[in-house]
């Protein structure tokens, strides 16, 4: 008896995990959200900003300072958090709806959950950029070139590459040039998407 109601109970508890994980995701993500609006003419932190970061803070400080998470304006801090809470979320989900986990499982998530929340937003980040780069290669204005160099500051080394890579030391124009990063790295996003799965499901069957 006792042997059949201790993975009923291990089950709840899973479930429950994993809802207060999703539940502190979703903390994190209002925390972020709430740090990108300022009201005009406010002094001081927002009394309900502060008390969310006392919450998420401490554990959002465990990956301050892995070194590549940051870079000028882009931090991806927040978004490696919550990737990390959503493998643990899954696993405990997996467990309390199956009564069991896999290391099949297990690294299957892990993929799946490096990809959604790590690869595929930063080439939906590339792609934006790059597009909003092409833009200024039609349409010129005053301040084009300021927004030119700011875009280049962002996306410059990812052009680059392109160049050595298709064109090596030709010379090019600019247009081509941004053409030809959208096809490079539009054609690696799918490639990685279909890899990923394939990845994902073949570690599943493990």
């Amino acid at each position: 008896m006792v042997m059949t109601q201790n993975p009923t109970i291990l089950m709840h508890l899973a479930n429950i995990a994993s809802a207060l994980l999703g539940l502190y995701s979703f903390i994190i993500w209002i925390r972020i959200i709430l740090t990108w609006i300022r009201i005009p003419g406010q002094m001081t932190e927002n009394p309900f900003v502060r008390f969310l970061s006392k919450i998420v803070d401490p554990y959002l400080n465990w990956f301050s300072g892995i070194k590549g998470l940051k870079k000028q304006h882009i931090d991806l801090t927040p978004l490696v958090a919550i990737a990390v809470l959503s493998i643990f979320q899954s696993i405990f989900s997996l467990y309390g709806a199956y009564g069991k986990i896999t290391i099949g499982m297990v690294l299957s998530l892990i993929v799946r959950t490096f990809w959604s929340f790590i690869l595929s937003p930063a080439f939906w980040f590339i792609l934006i950029i790059l597009c909003i780069r092409l833009f200024f290669c039609y349409k010129r204005g005053p301040n084009s070139i300021f927004y030119i160099k700011m875009l280049d500051s962002m996306d410059g080394s990812l052009i680059d590459f392109v160049q050595r890579l298709f064109f090596g030391k030709n010379a090019v124009d600019d247009r081509s040039l941004v053409w030809a990063s959208i096809i490079f790295y539009g054609v690696l996003y799918l490639l990685g998407k279909y890899l990923m799965a394939f990845l994902a499901s073949a570690l599943l069957k493990l």
